[in-house]
Parts: C-alpha cells; structure tokens; sequence
C-alpha cells in the first residue's frame, strides 16, 4: 500500500491511498457475503444466489460499501503515517475501485493550524471603564422607581390626563385599507388630538372620529390624509410612582434606609462597569494578537462555530414568538462569517499561549466551579452522581476550558502594561457607538482554551469545501453578556455546555463577564 500526502493549503491537506487488488477482493467477497442473505431475487432462495448475479443486480451498493469500508480502514492510519493529523471527516474526491484491480482513493481533510505566537509579553493596552458619577446612581434609582410604578383601577372613572387607558383601535387611512390594534395602553395626554378625542369616556364604551395628519407629517403616505378612528375603551387606570425615601428602599431589599441602597446601587454599578471594562479589555487584546501573527483556521470548525451562532440566533427568535423557519439562514451565516473566524482563530491563538505558558487547570478548581453551580441552582442530586453525568456529557471539559482561558488571560494581563482610563457618559456612549457602527452588533465569539467547543466531534463535520454561506442542517445550542450601560441583574448561571477536545489542540469560550444582582426590585 502507497500513501502520498499532497498541502492544499496550512490546514487543508489531501492524502492519496492505493490499496492493494488483495485486500479490494477480500473487501468485495466480505459485502457481498454479507448482503446475500438479506436479498430476495426471484427463482433463488435467500442466500443461494449466485455470486454473478448479485454483482450484476447491485453492484452500486457493493461498490459504495466496498469503497466506504476501504476509505474508513485506511484514511485515518494513512493521514496520521505520512505526517497529518485530521479534525474533520474525510472529503473524498476520487475513487478508481474495480475488483481485481488496487484501489486508488485521494481524499481532502482540516488539520489543525501551526500558530507562530507573537509577543504577547511586552503588550501595552487601555483599559476604558465607564466613571460611576452621582448622576449615573440617581438615573439608575430613577429607572427603579419607574418599575416600581403600581396602576391602579379608577372605578367608574373616565378617562383624563395622566392616567392610563388600554383600548381597541381600529384606524383607517384614507384610501388605505382599515387596520386593528388590540389592547393600547396609552398614558393620556390631552394635549394630543388623539388623546384629547377620548377624554370623558369611561370603561367600555366606544367613540368614532377623524383626525387629519398633518401635511408634513414624516410618514408621506398618512401626510395630509384624514383618519377615520374607532377606539373602544377596554381599562382606565391610575399611575402610582413611588417617592425616593427609606420605605422605598426598603420595598427594594434589605436595605435600611435610602443611603444603604444608594450605596448598594453605586457597589453594582461599579463593579458591572469593571467586569464590562475587563470584557473589552480581553477583546482589544486578542485583536492586538491576532493582527500582530494573522495565520489560517480550517474552514470545517468555522462552519461548526456558525452552525452554534445559528443554534442560538434560532432560540433567540424562538423566544420572540417567531418561527425559525423564516429567518434567511444563508444570509444570516455570512453575516456571521468574519465572527466565526474571529472566534476560531482566538481558540487557537489562545490554546498555544497556555500551552507555552504551561497553564492548567487543578481539578479541585472543577470541582468547585460545579459545586458553585448546584448550589446556585439548587441541584439535589449528590455531588459525585452530578459530576459523572457532567463527564458523559462532556460539560466538565467546557468547564475546564473556560476556567483555563480566564487564568490565560490573568496571565497575559499580568506581564501587560495597562493603563486605566475613566470615561464620562457621553465619552462613553460615543465609544459603544462606535463599536456598534465598526461591528454592527457585538458578536459572541465562542472560544475557551479547553478547545473550539466541537473541534473535535468528528460527528459534527464534513469534509471537502464547506459551504460557508450554507444554512444550518441543524442547532447546537453565549447570548452576549457584554453589555454596554451598567448591568442591573445577574443573569442565572447556565449549565455548562459540551465543549469536545480537538484531536491535537484545543481552542478558546471565553465568555462575557456576567453582570451582578442589582437591589431588589
């Protein structure tokens, strides 16, 4: 037998095979010994017929399971022998199989990529953290004061400025076709014509009008049109604010008077504004590192990383009512791409700096972070059954990798020279706008050092060329916890999820710090 290994690309190589005619007759003789009693052909009882007849009568099948066999015995062994390792199925690209005759197979697979790290020792970076003023804490008491605003029924009351009314609204533009609006809750003000049309009516009853847009309305298909209303009046309420005081702060936690919450609040807010400094901290790094030594990842696991944005983009409008099916699944993969590639070219960069760096993760420290997470989720199971099934699952090797990213990045910050820099309100929300303009949306990129979570699920993957707009046969299953204002609730802790090791490497999930409990509200 012949092996040649043949470089399409750093991570895309072929390998052609050449069996011998032995093996490829012995190959035939095993399939069709084993498909001769399964088959009925008339005039010949199950597995009496003769050997001719079944190569004549499914002689595609045979091949394919001959080929199938041949290409699963020595695809693997033959790679690893001429000095590949595979991350991803086989893509066979040619086949010359005859019986009697060497088999010749030439199939393409990923391997994975050979990272020159840069200097990652000597990195000078700005940390920008958002400056926690007076005028931040009382915006942020203000917001919960406002959800903490009780409606309250107006008995045989009507409608009047300042309260609340919910109503059935049925609009018809002229020359347009009528439409109905179920249950409006509008804060009346009769200032509006609109609002001043339903001032006097009381629960349940009904009014017809017309109201003209003005000509320069900024919808020019209602500008200067006349409007024909039907509301009904379904519920009128009345809106009860609470006032900022020591009853107030109390209502909100255990807290004993408005100062202690006011301190509360400012505690929260900085340190939501620390954890979302730190988050953009790592990103500015990786890209620092990434630009600094540019190198290929296979194409095979950024498909897999936007078969998981999809996975999660599809449980998101899930969650919204919506129906999966309707999302452009293609375009919504090349949207993605260039964060996929982010993503996977982070696990492998930050992999190779843990394992330069020697970094590993005591399993006492597992342990921990799953006892963490059963008491927070209150798990009855006992502790050893809760971690074995986590093993079958393969949860505690994402847990590992995560952990193992957080001590990477530790690592990298501690021989980095870092600046910190308060930024006000307004310098701040110009710098989140100019991420949002520069990213159209923060992407979650998937990447822990514990490997590129299904890296090495060679179940997951094809070979040959992936479609790299292509849509998702199906959804594996982090939403983005990076967020831009100070975070005013902790969002429960997930269960870890499978992150499954790579052949030879594994790559980086570094997820977006969670935000702490805000006071209660």
């Amino acid at each position: 037998m012949s092996v040649t290994l043949h470089h399409q690309s750093p991570t895309r190589k072929t390998v052609e095979v050449t069996v011998p005619a032995a093996e490829v007759n012995a190959a035939f003789d095993e399939v069709v010994a084993k498909i001769a009693p399964k088959v009925r052909i008339p005039g010949f009882r199950p597995g009496k017929a003769p050997r001719t007849v079944l190569m004549q009568k499914y002689a595609r099948e045979i091949e394919s399971d001959v080929a199938q066999q041949l290409v699963e015995r020595h695809f693997w062994k033959s790679a690893t022998e001429a000095g590949a390792l595979p991350i991803s199925h086989p893509s066979v690209e040619k086949l010359d199989l005859k019986e009697g005759a060497d088999a010749v197979f030439r199939a393409q697979f990923d391997v994975a990529p050979e990272v020159v790290l840069p200097d990652y020792k000597t990195m000078v970076l700005t940390k920008k953290k958002r400056a926690i003023d007076e005028a931040t804490v009382v915006e942020h008491l203000e917001g919960l004061r406002q959800r903490a605003i009780k409606y309250l029924p107006v008995e045989d009351g009507a409608v009047a400025p300042g309260l609340v009314a919910t109503c059935d609204i049925r609009v018809k533009p002229q020359g347009l076709k009528a439409q109905t609006y179920k249950d409006q809750v509008l804060e009346i003000d009769g200032t509006r014509p609109f609002d001043a049309e339903l001032l006097g009516l009381k629960a349940d009853e009904k009014k017809s009008f017309t109201l003209t847009h003005p000509a320069d309305d900024n919808n020019p298909v209602l500008a200067g049109k006349v409007l024909a209303y039907e509301v009904q009046v379904k519920d009128i309420r009345s809106k009860e604010v609470p006032v900022l005081s020591d009853d107030f702060a109390k209502d909100m936690g255990d807290f004993e008077n408005l100062e202690a919450l006011k301190a509360a609040v400012r505690k929260d807010l900085e340190e939501a504004a620390d954890r979302d400094a730190v988050a953009r901290l790592q990103a500015n790094m990786l890209d620092t590192l990434l630009e600094a030594m540019p190198f290929e990842v296979p194409r095979s696991m950024v498909i897999l990383q936007l078969d998981d944005y999809c996975q999660e983009f599809g449980q998101h409008v899930s969650r919204q009512g919506m129906d999966p099916k309707k999302v452009n699944w293609q375009a919504y993969r090349q949207y993605r791409l260039n964060d996929a590639e982010r993503a996977v070219r982070s696990g492998y960069l930050l992999q190779s700096i843990g394992n330069a760096e020697s970094i590993e993760v005591p399993e006492a420290d597992i342990d921990a972070e799953i006892r963490s997470f059963m008491a927070e989720n209150q798990v009855q199971q006992p502790f050893e059954a809760f971690k074995a099934e986590m093993d079958r699952r393969g949860n505690t090797t994402e847990i590992k990798g995560r952990l193992r990213t957080d001590r990477i990045f530790d690592h990298l910050l501690s021989s980095a020279q870092v600046t910190e820099e308060l930024l006000d309100k307004a310098a701040f929300d110009a710098l989140v706008e100019l991420e949002r303009k520069r990213e159209a949306g923060l992407p979650v990129n998937r990447f822990d050092a514990g490997g590129v979570e299904g890296g090495g699920e060679l179940e997951g993957q094809e070979g040959g060329e992936p479609a790299t707009v292509g849509a998702a046969d199906h959804v594996h299953g982090p939403d983005c916890d990076h967020d831009h204002e100070a975070e005013e609730a902790k969002p429960k802790k997930k269960a870890p999820r499978k992150a499954a090791e790579a052949p030879e490497a594994e790559a980086p999930a570094a997820e977006k710090p969670k935000a702490k409990k805000a006071p209660k509200q």
